[in-house]
């Protein structure tokens, strides 16, 4: 499994390396999705996700769900238009798994409303090289030493 500055990256999955999102592709234009461990680092300790209702549509860019880390409170949102297939219900009325172990507790499904753009999702070599600039602007050095920044200010996407 590719490992970057102590993150894991599995290479079965997909990323959205400006939201930090993962994506396991479930067949028939339906995705599983989740927070990367990155992500997860810069939130700072995930306490609660509050997913909107099942079966909901969504233009690309909205919100399907919120986050919320200590005081701040995200929106997560899809980059494609997509329906709320489900979500996962072993994060309601805690979503802490996801401090640790961001693949096992996956965020929701989503069921693509679209074909998707060829490089909207991207494999693990093709998405490390803007994970790194983006680790690189938040001094992300390594896991195991980052404090997370108290705004997210440039994490609108996430």
């Amino acid at each position: 499994m590719p490992l970057l500055r102590g993150c894991e990256f599995p290479d079965r999955l997909l990323y959205r390396p400006e939201s930090h999102l993962w994506f396991a592709p479930l067949g028939a234009g339906r995705f599983r999705v989740g927070v990367t461990r990155f992500g997860v680092a810069l939130s700072g300790e995930i306490l609660l996700f509050t997913p909107k209702p099942v079966g909901v549509e969504l233009a690309a860019g909205r919100g399907f769900g919120l986050l919320e880390a200590g005081k701040t409170v995200f929106p997560v949102k899809t980059p494609f238009a997509a329906r709320l297939a489900c979500a996962n219900a072993a994060l309601d009325p805690s979503a802490r798994e996801m401090n640790r172990d961001p693949f096992a507790a996956w965020l929701v499904d989503l069921e693509s409303l679209a074909p998707l753009p060829q490089d909207l999702l991207l494999r693990w070599p093709e998405a490390r090289a803007q994970i790194e600039r983006i680790m690189d602007r938040y001094a992300f050095r390594d896991l195991a030493d980052f404090a997370a920044p108290l705004f997210h200010e440039d994490d609108r996407d996430f």
